[in-house]
């Protein structure tokens, strides 16, 4: 039998209106039983290769397709999504796209009732897919009133119960806490091990340590063209990743930087586990000792700014919030904190920690439900206060910037503000011209916002309030399916922001970038504050971020596995790790 489930035979694809294409002579097959990681920057192609693989496009996303799809033996050409899906599930980056029934459940099960399956069958699978991406005790939520996050897991949850032959799935973690992505990944192993399904999954780079841990393939494109297709380890080690801006895993940086120096051809390793025996084999071997002064080091560059200092004064402070949602959710449960002026803080907690809940509540869209709560900003009681004459001061920017942006064109959505202010033509056109330079968007006013990549719409999205001046910028998810170059040049552009004089806020899952960038990191669990701190100190609470489903960066889980040694638990970077170690042997 043959165990070719898709071919691609010289494919090209060119989107409607578009000159160029996004796909250019992919030649591919896909075998029943494969986990493939699909890895490219931002704009590679990714999308568009898998929306080939049930015949959306260009069914649905219309253009121009030389060359044959092939699924199963059935033309994509002749062949309708709708029969096609039975042979390849395909989770889109938007989930609200997919979403579409009043409840979890039902959203769940709408595809495998479709499939005319037998009703203890159809709840087998709901089951297996609700307890297989946490999905338990909102079942009869509508999807709607979950977070990003959630909605990722309730269209991922329909896929699983379809068991198609193919899952192909468009940064299918992006939105998910760092828990969540091992915990799915580990959902689709499963239904790969149980069901022999294939799982193709397209990665820009921010989780790419977590999709390669699982993948037994991998294939990097450019352009719309493959570069490479060989296993995770070998695409790994060849360093063309950091070269097109994905960048590399943390442990994989590691060993291949200790191995320039050894010489030894060591294998690149793609899970934490796989480091740590690396490292434990050439301590055994005495090819590299820890240094006996390493557990006197400073670490701790960025301590916060003291009260008082320059740039440190408090901003905002908020007591005993609590918020409930009519359902009776209590979603933020007693929150006090405060914020300084000219700080950049990361606020990461697992998808439904109440999270974006503090943050509109902060910025005035929603009200603390409890009549003792107090949240002041620079003296004005941000409860009291109407939210239009808070924007000024406070804003916040969505998750998903399509949500937000509404204006056909760059200029128009970044004026628009302005113009609802009745601002003169002159200060609007003054406000606007230096909102896009410092945000690097000079050259993109007269751009259609469709046309716009992620990373760019984000950046439209933060200019429409940054024109109002802010104090306060909380920006939801700013990196969420962007690669390593994109997400690095977005960070630094907010940190130019906080360095301004704004202080800046992001909700994000990404701990290596909180690392980097952020003065602070404040971690919520269940609606509380857990722990609150530098990153090198919220960081090296292990066990405390895996009870709240995070997880600290991939070296400081690899010092974690060497305490025995007695290796720091703050050590965040592969540069702080490479510090600790004697390159000459033991001593």
């Amino acid at each position: 039998m043959d165990k070719t489930l898709i071919e691609l035979k010289n494919v090209t694809f060119t989107y409607l209106h578009k000159e160029k294409p996004s796909i250019k002579g992919v030649n591919l097959k896909l075998d029943r039983g494969e986990m493939v990681a699909l890895i490219g920057p931002l704009g590679s192609g990714k999308s568009t290769l898998l929306r080939l693989l049930n015949g959306i496009a260009p069914h649905q996303f219309p253009g121009k397709l030389e060359g044959d799809v092939l699924v199963k033996g059935l033309n994509t050409r002749e062949h309708e999504p709708v029969e096609l899906s039975q042979h390849v599930g395909l989770v889109l980056d938007d989930p609200r796209t997919q979403i579409f029934n009043l409840t979890v459940e039902d959203d769940v099960a709408f595809g495998p009732i479709n499939l005319g399956l037998p009703r203890e069958e159809v709840e087998e699978r709901v089951r297996y897919a609700i307890d297989a991406l946490r999905l338990k005790g909102l079942e009869k939520k509508h999807p709607r009133e979950l977070s990003g996050g959630q909605q990722q897991r309730v269209a991922l949850a329909g896929v699983l119960a379809m068991r198609p032959d193919v899952m192909a799935l468009d940064e299918p973690i992006s939105m998910l806490d760092p828990i969540g992505k091992s915990e799915v990944l580990s959902a689709i192993k499963d239904l790969n091990k149980k069901h022999n399904i294939t799982c193709i999954i397209a990665e820009s780079g921010a989780d790419l340590e977590d999709v390669v841990s699982f993948a037994t393939r991998a294939i990097v494109i450019k352009e719309g063209k493959i570069l490479l297709d060989d296993s995770p380890s070998k695409v790994l080690e060849n360093r063309l990743l950091e070269e097109l801006g994905v960048g590399l895993p943390q442990i994989v940086d590691l060993i291949l930087r200790l191995d320039s120096k050894l010489k030894l051809d060591l294998p690149s390793p793609t899970t934490v586990e796989g480091a740590t025996e690396i490292i434990m084999e050439l301590l055994k071997k005495k090819k590299i000792s820890f240094k006996r002064e390493m557990g006197q080091r400073k670490v701790e560059k960025r301590a916060p700014k003291k009260e008082g200092e320059r740039g440190g004064d408090t901003i905002l402070v908020a007591q005993d919030v609590w918020f409930t949602y009519p359902d009776g959710t209590q979603a933020v449960k007693g929150v006090s904190l405060k914020m300084r002026r000219g700080e950049m803080i990361a606020l990461i907690g697992q998808n439904g920690s109440g999270k974006s809940t503090l943050a509109l509540t902060l910025v005035g869209a929603f009200k603390p439900t409890n009549p003792e709560a107090r949240i002041y900003l620079d003296g004005i009681d941000v409860v009291k206060t109407d939210v239009i004459k808070l924007n000024q001061r406070i804003n916040y920017v969505f998750q998903n910037p399509d949500i937000q942006l509404f204006n056909p064109i760059v200029r128009d959505e970044v004026e628009f503000a302005l113009k609802m202010l009745e601002e003169s033509p002159e200060e609007i056109k003054k406000k606007v011209s230096e909102a896009l330079k410092l945000l690097g968007l000079q050259g993109e006013e007269d751009k259609p916002i469709v046309d716009l990549t992620v990373d760019l719409k984000t950046l439209v999205a933060i200019a429409s309030v940054l024109v109002l001046k802010p104090k306060i910028l909380i920006i939801d998810e700013p990196t969420s399916g962007l690669d390593r170059k994109s997400s690095v040049k977005l960070m630094q552009i907010l940190r130019g922001l906080r360095d301004e004089g704004h202080t800046i806020v992001i909700i994000t899952h990404n701990m290596k970038l909180a690392y980097e960038f952020c003065d602070r990191v404040i971690v919520m669990n269940d609606g509380r504050i857990i722990l609150d701190g530098t990153p090198s100190q919220v960081y090296s609470n292990v066990e405390i971020l895996k009870q709240a489903y995070m997880k600290s960066p991939q070296v400081t889980q690899l010092a974690y596995n060497l305490s025995d040694y007695k290796v720091p638990l703050d050590i965040c970077t592969v540069e702080e790790f490479l510090d600790m170690i004697n390159l000459k042997g033991a001593k």
